[in-house]
């Protein structure tokens, strides 16, 4: 009888120490960032909505200076359509 309870609990971490690899554990998932684009959602963000996307994205380091600059320009030149 004592073996069983022995095995079960052998059995119950042997359950734990394979989910926890597979379901836990340090696993570590960066953010990213969400850039709205132009035309490429059903529903169009506002012109504030793609600056501050833009800007965001600019903060973060994903899109250089130069690139931010275009970008707004772009936005604003849609904007005054």
């Amino acid at each position: 009888m004592k073996y069983i309870g022995l095995i079960g609990i052998l059995m119950l971490g042997a359950v734990a120490i394979t989910l926890n690899g597979c379901c836990g554990g340090d696993t570590v998932v960066k953010e990213q960032p969400i850039i709205v684009t132009p035309g490429t959602t059903s529903s169009s963000p506002t012109i504030g909505q793609e600056l501050q996307s833009l800007e965001d994205a600019f903060n973060r380091g994903v899109i250089t200076k130069a690139q931010y600059e275009e970008a707004k320009k772009k936005i604003l030149e849609k904007a005054g359509k």
